[in-house]
């Protein structure tokens, strides 16, 4: 099923396409490198088809843009699976990472840590933000985990586990 959203506000332009019938294609713009691969991630996972666009106050930093990204894509997704549980585990270097999602109301629980404060163009404090925010736009509740490994391998990690719970879920529709 095809989903689109669009999110204007005074810091931020986001455009975002999800195909959930597709092959974890992906075409990410949002001038925030890591937040471009940390998409792809979620796409691969899942094997939707991801389109986003984003334009933001990236001078003032990433966190508009990090979060409008995200409640953008939790409102595409919101809008084709209504409910539905998955999980999933899965491993990136030496990270491990858990996801499980249960659509039908909105929730967040992490447990994940990070070094550095910064990589990518993205303060690592505003993943959590990101993560939260797909959960809420999208209507479902979010546990999710990682440990071991960088914090690239751990963000990857998340992401992609992100996506097969969610593509799971909606099989379980």
């Amino acid at each position: 099923m095809l989903a689109q959203k669009k999110r204007e506000t005074k810091e931020t332009g986001i455009d975002v396409t999800v195909e959930t019938e597709g092959s974890g294609a992906s075409r990410i713009e949002t001038g925030i490198v890591l937040l471009d691969e940390i998409l792809s991630a979620f796409a691969s996972g899942s094997k939707f088809d991801l389109t986003v666009s984003a334009r933001g106050d990236l001078q003032t930093g990433d966190h508009h843009t990090t979060e409008d990204v995200g409640i953008t894509l939790g409102s595409a997704i919101g809008q084709v699976i209504k409910s539905g549980l998955g999980s999933a585990s899965v491993p990136c270097g030496q990270a491990l990472a858990r996801a499980a999602v249960r659509f039908g109301e909105p929730g967040f629980r992490s447990d994940f840590t990070f070094r550095a404060r910064e990589l990518g163009g993205v303060s690592l404090e505003n993943f959590g933000h990101f993560l939260r925010s797909i959960s809420y736009a999208a209507n479902f509740t979010l546990a999710i985990q990682a440990d071991g490994g960088d914090d690239k391998s751990k963000m990857l990690a998340m992401s992609l586990a992100l996506g097969r719970a969610v593509a799971r879920a909606k099989r379980d529709e």
